[in-house]
């Protein structure tokens, strides 16, 4: 699967916790799902979040709980 990069759409499901940052201060689980637009793919150089906009506000979820949005044209 290709790495999400910055501006891309990507596809989350329901029933994940999206964070405020890492000490997490705010947090909110999707009960349906939602679309995002990428803002930071590997927070850190790393493959366990990325930083998404979504529901309004910017947030990190889990790498493996998005999918990018892939177009058939």
């Amino acid at each position: 699967m290709p790495t999400p990069q910055k501006g891309d759409l990507v596809y989350l499901p329901s029933d994940i916790t999206l964070i405020d940052g890492f000490t997490v201060k705010k947090w909110d689980r999707l009960e349906e799902p939602t679309l995002a637009v990428m803002i930071e793919p590997h927070v850190n150089k790393e493959d366990i979040y990325h930083k998404v906009h979504a529901l309004g506000a910017d947030w990190y979820v889990r790498t493996m709980d998005t999918m990018e949005v892939m177009s058939r044209a």
